[in-house]
């Protein structure tokens, strides 16, 4: 059978925060550490207890499940006018099986930030990221902090968005995902029911976390 993903909106419900803690939970301390960019230790408790209303925060925030039980979260955080920066946490059993790119996909379908610039930054080296987001078409620029990578992509309309993902992965010698992430990533929003200092950049919080999404921001 296949399994099916599950992407919706957070909300305030504190069964939302329960979910976010259960994704930080099933992600190691490696994976934290890369995803905010620490330089110490990122046990999962303590990284949602300093974390977990930043990864509630978004406009928006989508959550991936599977079988009820979270698998990724899409962070999308204003810093401009139509400008943005993404985050993405996924679920350390789920990660390259394409949770991340159903979720960006997602965002791009809903048509809601077409014209946008958005931004993410990665710690240099981490080939995973750095992949879901040339899939993307997310493309290098020069970066003004050592150990990070910085991309930027203007958004398209849906139909050339596609076009830029087909050809971004024909190129790429990268795994496929299986039939449940295809699915997922290919999902209508419309249809479903259920960092740093730098020229025209925005500065980013500490380990990480965007600017717009610090409290007083």
């Amino acid at each position: 059978m296949t399994a099916v993903i599950t992407i919706r909106e957070l909300g305030v419900h504190p069964a939302d925060r329960e979910c976010v803690a259960a994704l930080v939970a099933a992600c190691s301390p490696e994976s934290l550490r890369r995803r905010f960019l620490m330089g110490g230790p990122a046990e999962p408790d303590e990284v949602f207890r300093r974390y977990g209303r930043f990864l509630l925060a978004g406009a928006p925030a989508l959550l991936a499940t599977r079988g009820g039980l979270p698998v990724g979260l899409l962070n999308f955080a204003a810093v401009a006018p139509r400008e943005a920066e993404i985050g993405i946490l996924v679920a350390d059993a789920w990660q390259r099986r394409g949770i991340g790119s159903a979720l960006a996909r997602w965002l791009w379908a809903s048509g809601k930030f077409r014209g946008w610039t958005v931004r993410a930054t990665v710690r240099a080296g981490n080939a995973g990221a750095e992949a879901l987001l040339l899939r993307q078409g997310f493309r290098p620029v020069p970066s003004y902090e050592r150990g990070e990578r910085d991309f930027a992509l203007v958004v398209p309309d849906w139909a050339t968005m596609t076009d830029v993902m087909k050809e971004a992965a024909d190129d790429a010698d990268t795994p496929r995902a299986d039939g449940a992430e295809r699915r997922a990533a290919g999902a209508d929003p419309r249809c479903r029911g259920d960092r740093h200092a730098g020229r025209g950049r925005a500065r980013r919080g500490a380990e990480g976390v965007p600017a717009a999404l610090l409290p007083g921001r």
